[in-house]
């Protein structure tokens, strides 16, 4: 039984830790086979094992892949693109498990076969197949003592030949073939660059025998410093859609088989997220319409683009991140207002006909009782725009039952370059449901509002970022919706990093670090490689800027900080490692601050365990109560 059809008053108003922890399913590499949809569910109450579900009108998700299996690339360390499915005398998967190797299995399969073995050192991820072949193409990464060795290799499925495609760039991503199965286009870029600041997008021709796979004629399309592209993908009839930022946004291109390139709307938003994991679709085809994702205002809604314009196929779907077209359908996972994912079909592209699905457990709340998330702007103390996404609180009493303002939560995003998504997030949802109202903040540097936007970070991560948080949650209080004085700000990553900064202001009564980046030096020291070159457009290159890099780092600013802190950190992460955590924590127990740091035993960057979750969010909560509502004297829920 779904809240949407159950009698008011038989669901909790408080979502309580355990179920919130549960809801928290990710769900990526959303992949066709005619008009069945598949796609990899990571599930807490699995110990986060990233199982496929394929999607039937009748039973709704099902888990088809075998006990044991989880699928996840390491690639990148943000991983992406770790399954396809092949049309192989029926559907047929073909996935990396999580020790990297390449497996395959078909639905009802009780075991898998290995494709390609585990390699000490490799990693694998991106996976494309070549239609009418026993082809499949993935990034393969090769650590090295001193570098890390990329290419894009071709796995016979059947015979399991191995064969190497392209190398000698830095990184290659998100591989598309054409239907006819010949030509080929995908992503490429160097050092010092992140994708989103110079993604290259090429095409080649590809034949395949049963040994081997060859590209030639290789072309550059489109992109390069300062106008960056990516996202390839074919349409029927050979035309490439992607996407190039020429200019401020971000737009759906379309290079004609004859060579033509030209852009397909002149909407000022942006249509791409930028590029932390592979095998993201962000553009497909249906009907001869073209299928994009159109963000604005921090919402990202599936579009049809026709004559230069948009028109919106879900409104309800806020958050979307792939596309996926099957046969005579377009499908979306995006979380909802009131749902953590679903997933939208829409038969031949029709807006009409679109039906959503919920997908995941079942959010134990009555609508009324689910905070819904809406786009907050205001100018900062620089002249320069505010953006956010305020989520009002559903149980004020608890926290203001004096008909005071609520105490208010500033939710720092990670990347930095990425942006606060829409939509049901159990971990919002269980502050506001307890009285708090939280606004996630996109500060400058943040995607979806131009690259003018996004370049404001530009030497400045660890200023505009904090400024922005700062000045928003005072516009929200001038405006009547939050009690500035009693503000907490928290984040994970890259947003730990703002949260901590955030206690030098005096604007925040306390901070809540996940995995957060505490040490800047160490950080450029030990980081993987993908984002080694990261903090170079951020604060400068090292050597020359090593001072900045000191002064800018918490751990340096800790005598500076007023408030209590929780550190949370996995100790298996290698792109935050624990010894930042620890640093941070030593730094702020020495100037007397009331500090508390939680480690967990087999946790990366991003927690996937249900009794992890689950005892984080009791922790942040009950932190937050202390310090947030200590003057009404009253014990709270």
């Amino acid at each position: 039984m779904t809240p949407s059809s159950t009698p008011y008053g038989l669901w909790d108003s408080t979502l309580d830790f355990l179920t919130a922890a549960s809801l928290k399913v990710s769900v990526s590499t959303l992949r066709s086979w005619k008009d069945d949809y598949f796609w990899i569910e990571g599930r807490p109450d699995l110990k986060g094992r990233r199982v496929v579900v394929r999607y039937d009108d009748q039973l709704g998700g099902q888990i088809i892949s075998p006990e044991g299996v989880s699928l996840t690339s390491r690639v990148h360390e943000y991983g992406g693109g770790a399954m396809e499915i092949c049309d192989l005398n029926g559907p047929v998967v073909i996935g990396i498990h999580e020790d990297q190797s390449l497996v395959r299995f078909a639905p009802g399969d009780t075991v898998s076969e290995t494709i390609a073995p585990a390699v000490r050192g490799v990693a694998r991820g991106g996976i494309s197949w070549i239609p009418n072949s026993n082809w499949v193409v993935v990034v393969e990464e090769v650590l090295g003592e001193v570098h890390v060795h990329r290419s894009w290799v071709a796995f016979n499925v059947e015979n399991h030949s191995r064969s190497v495609l392209a190398e000698g760039r830095d990184f290659y991503a998100d591989l598309s073939v054409c239907p006819d199965g010949c030509h080929v286009a995908w992503c490429e870029w160097d050092h010092p660059s992140m994708p989103w600041e110079s993604g290259e997008v090429w095409t080649a021709s590809i034949s395949t025998t049963t040994d081997a796979v060859v590209i030639n004629d290789r072309q550059r399309v489109a992109g390069g410093i300062g106008r960056p592209a990516g996202r390839p993908q074919f349409r029927r009839d050979g035309s490439l859609l992607y996407l190039l930022e020429d200019g401020e946004w971000a737009q759906p291109w379309e290079r004609t088989p004859v060579g033509l390139q030209q852009p397909l709307t002149q909407v000022a938003s942006d249509f791409g997220g930028p590029l932390w994991v592979l095998g993201e679709r962000q553009l497909a085809e249906i009907q001869g319409s073209v299928i994009a994702i159109e963000r604005t205002h921090g919402f990202g809604i599936p579009v049809i683009v026709r004559d230069h314009e948009t028109k919106q196929l879900d409104p309800e779907s806020i958050a979307t991140d792939e596309l996926c077209q099957g046969g005579d359908s377009v499908a979306w996972i995006s979380p909802t207002p009131t749902t953590m994912a679903s997933l939208g079909i829409a038969p031949n592209g029709d807006p009409r006909l679109v039906v959503t699905h919920n997908i995941g457990p079942a959010v134990p709340l009555h609508h009324d009782d689910i905070a819904i998330a809406r786009a907050v702007s205001g100018a900062g103390r620089h002249g320069d725009p505010l953006h956010g996404l305020f989520y009002p609180p559903t149980n004020q009493q608890s926290v203001a039952p004096h008909g005071e303002q609520p105490p208010v939560i500033a939710f720092c995003h990670g990347g930095p370059t990425a942006s606060a998504r829409a939509g049901f997030d159990p971990v919002i949802q269980s502050m506001t449901s307890r009285g708090f109202a939280v606004v996630s903040v996109n500060y400058g540097g943040s995607t979806g509002y131009g690259a003018s936007y996004r370049h404001r970070l530009d030497r400045q991560w660890g200023i505009v970022d904090v400024e922005d948080c700062v000045d928003l949650v005072a516009a929200l209080g001038e405006q009547g919706l939050v009690d500035p004085s009693r503000a907490g700000i928290r984040g994970g990553s890259a947003g730990g990093f703002t949260a901590l900064l955030g206690l030098t202001t005096g604007a925040f009564r306390c901070a809540v670090s996940w995995y957060g980046v505490a040490d800047l030096l160490t950080l450029a020291e030990s980081t993987h490689d993908f984002e080694s070159r990261y903090l170079d457009r951020l604060l400068g290159e090292l050597p020359a800027e090593r001072q900045r890099y000191i002064d800018r780092s918490p751990v340096t600013q800790a005598s500076k900080m007023q408030g209590a802190v929780l550190l949370l950190q996995g100790l298996d992460d290698p792109v935050v490692p624990p010894a930042q955590a620890r640093l941070m924590a030593e730094a702020l127990r020495k100037n007397g601050h009331d500090v508390t740091l939680l480690e967990f035993e087999g946790e990366s960057h991003g927690f996937r365990k249900l009794e992890t979750i689950q005892r984080c969010l009791e922790a942040e909560v009950s932190f937050y109560q202390r310090q947030l509502c200590q003057k009404h004297n009253e014990v709270l829920h």
